[in-house]
């Protein structure tokens, strides 16, 4: 299965590039399907960031939502209620971080972006699915985000995603480079040929096997893009993969049965 058919799936970024176009409003993109590739979402998201604008603003939840205090707390409220009229993005350019700077790193041709845009998948806590060409305003929204009286915004995700994901990832070998607690909101079906779930962990002093978090994003964007740019997502092939820094692939701590794989890279 070399040649198949692939969906990559992402977790948004807390860390967002400003700016953007005013031509729409976040409301008159989600109306537009070539600007919301998921519009069955549509009515989600609304109710999902009228419950989260509330919280910041008048029911003054907005330490409790963002975690955050004193300036930074501030800026994000301010930030955030200036998002219906707020500047434009397409999502993949929205995004910052290690995973998302690593993908677009050294100006990727326009075949290599073509295949980001077909074959990426956005996971957002607040906005839910997204396209990395959805046109999306600045935000800032914790993963694990709570809003008094409305609840977590993962449950509510929980019960709405999984239809989209169904249909987008239909006869794909699906690889998902989502935390744990985002990896929950979604079990895969019989309908989904392979699904690889990729962890990077490194060896403490002790020989302890850690899961690494804070640099499992560039890592992840490094995997995608020799996957996009090779176009080869053969698992077997790709257990010869190294890292940047020189993680490589541990049979191990790996596992793998009946098109479900875990593959765990380690250094």
């Amino acid at each position: 299965m070399a040649s198949a058919r692939v969906r990559f799936i992402i977790p948004a970024s807390e860390r967002k590039n400003a700016g953007g176009s005013r031509s729409f409003s976040f409301q008159e993109a989600q109306e537009e399907r070539q600007l919301n590739r998921f519009p069955s979402l549509t009515f989600a998201r609304r109710e999902a960031v009228s419950a989260f604008m509330h919280s910041v603003n008048g029911q003054g939840h907005g330490a409790e939502v963002l975690r955050l205090s004193g300036e930074h707390l501030q800026r994000a409220i301010q930030l955030n209620l200036a998002m219906p009229r707020s500047g434009l993005m397409p999502a993949l350019e929205r995004e910052r971080g290690p995973l998302y700077g690593e993908l677009l790193a050294g100006a990727p041709d326009a075949a290599t972006r073509q295949r980001l845009h077909d074959d990426l998948v956005i996971v957002c806590p607040l906005l839910g699915l997204i396209a990395p060409t959805d046109l999306v305003p600045e935000y800032r929204c914790p993963v694990a985000a709570q809003i008094p009286g409305f609840g977590s915004l993962h449950q509510y995700w929980k019960g709405r995603v999984g239809m989209v994901l169904d249909r987008l990832c239909r006869g794909r070998r699906v690889f998902s480079f989502l935390p744990a607690r985002l990896r929950a909101l979604w079990t895969p079906k019989a309908s989904v040929p392979e699904m690889v779930n990729v962890r990077f962990a490194s060896r403490s002093n002790g020989g302890v096997l850690r899961t690494e978090n804070a640099g499992a994003g560039r890592l992840a964007g490094a995997m995608i893009r020799h996957m996009v740019t090779t176009g080869s997502s053969d698992v077997t092939a790709l257990q010869d993969w190294r890292s940047p820094v020189g993680h490589q692939y541990s049979a191990d701590h790996s596992d793998h049965l009946e098109g479900r794989w875990d593959l765990v890279y380690v250094r």
